[in-house]
């Protein structure tokens, strides 16, 4: 009977050494046998677009008119271009106005009228065979159209300009009459002056 509990104590403290081979092989296989994977997207990258303006008129004014009189009129045309490679939104609006010290600018009317030609545009601003299309501007006077469009948040027509597009727009003039002689006298002698500024962004 003492020979069978002492043989069992020693196969008690005999197993110990076992389980601690055992269990060191399993932490062993744990510590090197994990799965791993990736995957990779490359090559990201990014390129800016440029926007840029022009127009047919070579930086000089449509209109130098002088010695004007009530009832007189005039017009020209002016094609403005883009080499953008986006895509953006046209206005126009006015810049630089001075409507006179005898407010002439309040009588000189203005509708801008946006067109096409059939082939290229004439020279010189001329609009001979100029197709109306849709109204940018309707007729108002210079004073008025310089106070609703004045930046490029309040500009006139907002066209939708593709990259590398074009939109050609036809400018007429009236110094309107006052109603009477007498009336229109107040504006002899007196200038009026305003930039016509189209603008895009994208």
């Amino acid at each position: 009977m003492r020979h069978s509990v002492h043989a069992a104590v020693i196969a008690k403290w005999a197993a110990v050494p076992a389980a601690l081979v055992v269990s060191g092989l399993l932490v062993s296989q744990a510590s090197y046998s994990a799965f791993s994977a990736t995957t990779n997207n490359a090559g990201n990258s990014w390129a800016s677009g440029t926007l840029a303006l022009s127009n047919d008129a070579s930086g000089t004014a449509l209109f130098s008119a002088s010695n004007i009189k009530p009832g007189d009129a005039g017009s020209k045309c002016i094609t403005v271009s883009t080499t953008a490679n986006v895509a953006s939104t046209l206005k126009l609006y006015a810049s630089s106005y001075s409507k006179g010290t005898k407010s002439l600018g309040d009588r000189i009317n203005v509708t801008v009228t946006s067109g096409s030609f059939p082939g290229a545009a004439p020279a010189n601003g001329a609009c001979t065979g100029f197709t109306a299309g849709s109204v940018a501007v309707a007729t108002t006077s210079l004073t008025s159209f310089a106070a609703a469009s004045s930046s490029y948040a309040t500009g006139a027509d907002s066209y939708a300009l593709p990259a590398g597009g074009s939109r050609t727009y036809k400018v007429d003039w009236t110094f309107a009459t006052a109603g009477s002689t007498s009336a229109d006298n107040a504006y002899q002698g007196d200038t009026a002056s305003i930039g016509f500024t189209w603008e895009s962004q994208s």
